[in-house]
């Protein structure tokens, strides 16, 4: 496994062709209190810098853009429902998405 940070919003663990995507720790902190997360749906084709999703902080809401090109193969439903599980285990079960990369 190998895990890199994508100007300090995203943590990217590559498994094979695959890439595990979710925030980090730095990202959480900065947005204080994330309130409502939209992610891209299962089979939704990103490209790396392209607009993909949104989400609302207790202060404002922010566009996010795609650290990586692929097709989103799962996506995890539990943060879209609970937002607290981001901050308690970013780099774990508050995983936001898996993609195939191209």
């Amino acid at each position: 496994m190998d895990s890199i940070t994508t100007e300090n919003l995203f943590w990217i663990r590559k498994e094979g062709n695959e890439a595990v995507i979710g925030f980090t720790e730095d990202a959480l902190e900065k947005w204080s209190m994330i309130l409502f997360i939209e992610l891209p749906e299962k089979g939704a084709e990103l490209a790396k810098g392209a607009f993909m999703s949104t989400i609302e902080t207790a202060v404002d809401e922010f566009d996010l853009f795609s650290p990586v090109t692929g097709k989103v193969i799962a996506v995890n439903m539990l943060v879209e429902r609970t937002t607290m599980l981001l901050y308690e285990s970013p780099y774990d079960r508050g995983w936001l998405f898996r993609v195939e990369l191209a």
